[in-house]
């Protein structure tokens, strides 16, 4: 694994889910490293439904948005036995950086474009992020 800390994770069979929580450290929030390995990891292809919490995590860059959104998330759709779910549970600071800052929006907009191999959205509210999944 990149370092010790990596993301805790967890397949949960009873609501056919994969979960990921990132602690709080020093890096942003999208480390490739972490997201390459979490591609190998079996639990991550028993299931369509990702819950990806990264409320700790302070920010992410417009680079680091392209990066998920150009390279990452077309690999990780492709290795879902249906159509990746993937929802993403922000900080409320982070939402409003989703809705104001440019570079960020610009670089994050196609990932919610229809014909895309995942359907992704964002959430403040774990419990509604949890049943949009289950939906």
């Amino acid at each position: 694994m990149p370092d010790t800390a990596f993301p805790d994770y967890v397949y949960r069979p009873d609501l056919d889910l994969f979960t990921v929580r990132w602690p709080t450290h020093e890096r942003t929030a999208t480390a490739p490293g972490d997201y390459e390995a979490l591609l190998l990891l079996p639990e991550a292809r028993r299931t369509h439904r990702w819950l990806f919490d990264v409320r700790r995590r302070p920010y992410t860059t417009a680079a680091a948005a392209r990066w998920v959104v150009r390279d990452w998330l077309p690999r990780a759709g492709a290795l879902t036995p249906a159509p990746l779910r993937l929802a993403f549970l922000v900080a409320p600071e982070r939402a409003e950086d989703l809705a104001t800052d440019s570079p960020l929006r610009t670089e994050v907009q196609p990932s919610t474009m229809p014909g895309q191999p995942y359907i992704l959205h964002a959430f403040t509210d774990e419990g509604a992020a949890v049943r949009w999944l289950l939906a």
